[in-house]
Formats: C-alpha cells, structure tokens, sequence
C-alpha cells in the first residue's frame, strides 16, 4: 500500500562496512595484504553487481549507537592506512564508509546517532575513503502494513 523503495520492514538493522571498490581485482591479494578476512565479497558480472567488491561489516542490529561500532571499524583499519594507500595504488581501487541506516517510523522510538570525531574524520582524510549513507525506513508498529 505504502511501501516504497525506502521502506525496509518491520524491524531495525543497522550496520556499517568499510569497503574497497574497483571494476576487477584480486580479492584474495587485498586480503593477504590486509591481513583481514572480508565479510562479504561481490564479484563484478554482467548484468550486476556492476563493481567488484570487498567489505569489512559492523553488525548494530537495533541499536540506535553507530558511534561505537564506528570506532570498532577505525580501530581494524586505522593501523592499516599505509598499507591501504599502496593498495589503492598498485590495484586502483577506491574506499567507501558505508552506514546503512534504518530509521523507526514509530514515534516513541530513537533515532540512530553517530558522530565523525576528528580521529574518524582524519582516517578518511588520510586514504581518501567517501562516506555514503543509505537511509531507510522501519515500522515496528505496523503503520505501513496492509492489515
């Protein structure tokens, strides 16, 4: 009835990954090199996904606190921005901060939060990471269901 692209369901899940991007590379070199095993990977193929991939994921769940899975992430990869830039380098690659945010429509609920602190702020200055938000809607009260 109301549902929209933005509309994710009846129950919250955050999260936030750090994600090296390129058409192709060798995900198994990135890796070795990082010495991080990825959460996911996605393998660029035709139709999609249009890009290859590799991402290191921060679970929140329900949570409304972003902030402290953010430090969790800058903390794994924060001692790795050497080693991130020569890779970037040598395999022209591209670094994303991710936050995927699902916000409850209900209004009794909080919102999520998060800060970018000058740590956070100087590591993405520092590999030259873009940060992107996808912002989408949850109804843990049922507004939006058809019933």
């Amino acid at each position: 009835m109301f549902e929209k692209l933005t509309y994710s369901g009846t129950e919250c899940n955050n999260y936030l990954y750090f994600s090296f991007v390129s058409d192709f590379f060798d995900t198994e070199i990135l890796t070795k090199e990082l010495g991080i095993e990825p959460t996911s990977l996605m393998i660029k193929k035709d139709p999609v996904p249009k890009s290859t991939a590799w991402n290191y994921q921060v679970e929140v769940g329900n949570e409304t606190d972003l902030e402290t899975p953010l430090e969790k992430l800058i903390d794994i990869f924060e001692p790795k921005v050497e080693v991130i830039n020569q890779l970037k380098l040598e395999m022209n690659l591209e670094t994303r901060l991710q936050f995927v945010i699902e916000i409850d429509i209900n209004p009794e609920a909080s919102t999520p939060y998060f800060g970018l602190n000058k740590r956070t702020i100087d590591f993405l200055g520092k590999t030259d990471t873009e940060v992107d938000f996808d912002l989408y809607k949850a109804d843990t009260i049922g507004l939006l269901s058809d019933e």
